[in-house]
């Protein structure tokens, strides 16, 4: 969030670690409860302003103009978020967002509006790092390489790179397999979760492949523009909505398609914090 005169931001609450909602049950002369699920809650971060115009026209003015860009159409179109941005010593972090509650004005006082109160709703309990990270799986006349200043070890049907998701929770990951008439798969040994193709997909198609939960899809991109689901391409063993990045290092491993290695697998992802 960044405010400048003559907004003055006084605080910012529902910043740290989300809720959490405990599931737990009771057994019959059981002595307190097993506890048998965690599930992060959706944040709501409250923030305080004050608005100190040079007149009461401008003071007016500058409301309006707040509540333009607080506009719902702004913030949510069924596909697209608007991201809240938050800035502290550390670095900047953000996430999805849309305002929640309308806009408590407050009591003006001449030209000042102290104490505004802006509640925003988020649906990730996650906070995500500025840069989008990429590690790239692509074969060369040379060999196989990785463009990636990173320690590696390549084998002659097994590729191996390690990345490192920097915040400190498990990041969810976007998945885009450039096909070459092959049915390779990624396994990243860290976590055990694999995305395991049981079809060739053929030169020219893409196959993007989104885990995060709350956007879970795969489709297949084809030649000609057009798109359809991808889900069947993916094994049955393909845990999608679970493979991702644990924080910290992860070791991800491209497997071949026998003897072929010529697929181009990419895979994104966003740096993932608990709170800042």
């Amino acid at each position: 969030m960044f405010f400048h005169a003559p907004w003055v931001l006084c605080r910012v609450r529902g910043v740290g670690m989300s809720s959490l909602r405990v599931t737990a049950a009771e057994g019959a002369y059981q002595q307190g409860e097993s506890i048998t699920g965690l599930r992060r809650e959706g944040r709501t971060v409250k923030a305080t302003l004050h608005l100190m115009a040079s007149s009461r026209q401008e003071m007016y003015r500058l409301r309006s103009e707040l509540l333009g860009i607080l506009s719902p159409e702004r913030a949510f179109d069924g596909t697209n978020r608007a991201r809240l941005i938050y800035e502290n010593d550390f670095g900047r972090r953000w996430t999805w967002a849309v305002p929640e509650s309308g806009l408590d004005w407050g009591e003006r006082k001449q030209n000042a509006q102290p104490s505004l109160s802006l509640n925003f709703r988020c649906e990730s309990p996650y906070w995500y790092g500025m840069t989008r990270q990429e590690a790239v799986f692509k074969a060369r006349k040379a060999g196989f390489t990785l463009p990636m200043k990173t320690p590696l070890s390549l084998g002659s049907k097994v590729f191996v790179c390690r990345v490192s998701n920097g915040g400190n929770a498990g990041a969810s990951a976007e998945i885009q397999i450039s096909g070459a008439g092959e049915s390779p798969a990624l396994l990243n040994e860290s976590t055990g979760k694999i995305l395991r193709l049981v079809q060739p997909l053929p030169p020219g198609d893409t196959l993007r492949v989104d885990t995060d939960p709350a956007r879970l899809q795969a489709r297949i991109l084809h030649a000609d523009g057009s798109e359809e689901n991808g889900f069947g391409l993916l094994s049955p063993e393909s845990a999608v909505a679970g493979f991702g990045l644990q924080a910290g290092e992860n070791r991800l491993r491209y497997i071949p398609d026998g003897d072929g290695s010529r697929s181009v697998i990419r895979v994104r992802w966003y740096d993932c914090w608990e709170g800042v």
